[in-house]
């Protein structure tokens, strides 16, 4: 087969047929929300940068109605639902607080090409899925990009009406435009989204338009703003809570699995982050983004138990701290089509995928690593998000 043309491949239409290239706005960066409470060097590195030196738990891919991961997807577009409740002038206003920071073509061009050791496949899209990277990250001091310590692609497909998760590794040891290969989660600190979102698409082959970013320190304040969450803790997470932060947590009582402890914003931002902690979650990053959904869930169930008033007061102050590309007409297009989630059915996935990869690699200068098989983990997400029988890559996008 002959390799593909390094130039990027012409883009699709989203849902509303708009282009990826309009509307680009120059990037600005979001106000950092700086709770003064959190040692970034001696308590979140050390969970959050290390290496991938414990091995992975095998998972399989889950489908079930519901459930947590349509509780995160409403989360993230509360301001789109909340035009279908709230008003068409309240929606314009919520949408104005976004963070609409955007990547530029010219970022996008000076990343664009296929890797080595990638499938020499079109990239491919469909005009009935749309995909949008969420990412979960660290600013640093100075205000600089730092590392991605969440890349997950949500992508909602209207046709067969599923909502599908992927979560990447963020050890998995990629070709990254201008970086040359490393760990994925260090596009993030090398080029910021745009160059999160190249990497993923030159590799794994599929398109990626939109994104939803969200700074860690603004997700820990506005878990204060509700007042804290009452979340139930194993004993291996409250020893990590104490021996890490400080705190003087009470252990699980003999015979019992979780104790519930109320946590403010910065307990409950480093029990999302714990890394080595095990219980029944599970244990390394798998324990870890269990934790992370879970303090998600606490806290549409804690905004659910509120007001009106209040909530909304949540979401107002909240939205400057979320950065988006996503336009006005395409939140209005999810909001469209927020009354219908409930019948959506969801799909999760791990890339790379079990059986496919090799965590016990060690890279002078870089450390253990997650070194896959491109191709086959090509092959497996190509078939998970547009149901391709044919893994060629001989259709066009």
């Amino acid at each position: 087969m002959s390799r593909q043309p390094t130039g990027r491949p012409a883009r699709r239409t989203d849902p509303l047929g708009t282009s990826r290239a309009s509307n680009r706005q120059p990037a600005r960066r979001a106000v950092s929300w700086d709770t003064q409470e959190i040692d970034r060097y001696n308590v979140v590195d050390r969970d959050i940068y290390s290496d991938s030196s414990m091995r992975f738990r095998s998972r399989r891919r889950r489908r079930k109605k519901g459930g947590c991961l349509k509780k995160i997807l409403i989360l993230l577009f509360s301001v789109a639902l909340a035009a279908m409740g709230g008003g068409f002038l309240y929606f314009h206003l919520l949408a104005s607080r976004l963070d609409r920071s955007d990547v530029t073509s010219s970022q996008l061009a000076n990343y664009t090409q296929l890797p080595s050791d990638a499938p020499a496949w079109n990239v491919k899209s469909d005009d009935s899925v749309m995909n949008i990277l969420l990412l979960g990250v660290d600013e640093n001091d100075d205000g600089s990009d730092g590392r991605s310590d969440t890349n997950m692609l949500m992508s909602i497909d209207s046709k067969s009406k599923t909502i599908r998760l992927v979560s990447f590794l963020r050890d998995s040891y990629l070709e990254i435009p201008t970086v040359g290969k490393n760990k994925l989660n260090a596009a993030y600190s090398n080029g910021g989204v745009a160059l999160t979102m190249q990497t993923l698409e030159n590799n794994y082959r599929i398109n990626i338009d939109q994104y939803v970013s969200v700074d860690f320190d603004n997700f820990a304040a506005v878990i204060d703003k509700m007042g804290g969450l009452d979340v139930p803790m194993s004993k291996a997470a409250c020893q990590a809570e104490n021996e890490n932060m400080g705190s003087h947590l009470s252990y699980p009582a003999a015979g019992e699995k979780s104790i519930t402890h109320h946590l403010n914003g910065k307990l409950c931002l480093y029990y999302a982050r714990i890394r080595y902690a095990t219980d029944s979650f599970g244990s390394n990053d798998y324990g870890r983004t269990a934790r992370q959904r879970q303090v998600v869930e606490l806290m549409i169930q804690k905004m659910k138990s509120m007001n009106l008033v209040s909530a909304n007061k949540i979401v107002y102050d909240y939205l400057p701290y979320v950065k988006t590309n996503l336009s006005d007409s395409q939140l209005l297009y999810l909001a469209s089509i927020g009354a219908s989630l409930s019948g959506y059915e969801t799909e999760t996935q791990q890339i790379p995928a079990t059986d496919t990869f090799d965590d016990t690699v060690s890279v002078k200068g870089i450390g253990k690593v997650v070194s896959l098989d491109l191709e086959k983990n090509c092959t497996i997400l190509r078939q998970f998000l547009y149901g391709d029988e044919d893994s060629s890559g001989s259709d066009s996008d």
